[in-house]
């Protein structure tokens, strides 16, 4: 797991939209929003009912939202855009093995 995990023992699942987003005290859209979080904002989602999704925060601060927002993160706490890079650099790699060994090409 992450550096955080290992110090904390917090391992947060999903991540807060970029906008930030409403969370209830309840799930219950009736109600109105009871607070606002803030955009890219670590949680646990530690229930679900139908779209909702209970979470909590790092500081133990705990809300409803509305779960289809959430953004799920990588499990194995790595960040998901660096996988991309990696590998387009094994694909790049690889292309340049095929290219040395004469198996790429028109010749």
């Amino acid at each position: 797991m992450t550096d955080t995990f290992a110090a904390t023992g917090w391992a947060p699942t999903h991540r807060a939209p970029p906008e930030g987003m409403d969370a209830w005290q309840a799930p219950d859209p009736a109600s109105g929003p009871s607070d606002d979080l803030a955009g890219k904002v670590e949680l646990v989602v530690v229930e679900e009912s139908g779209a909702w999704a209970k979470v909590r925060g790092e500081n133990g601060w705990e809300g409803w939202v509305d779960g289809r927002l959430l953004e799920q993160l990588d499990p194995s706490g790595r960040n998901p855009d660096l996988r991309a890079y990696v590998l387009f650099g094994v694909a790049v790699a690889v292309l340049v093995v095929l290219a040395v060994l004469g198996l790429v090409g028109g010749s």
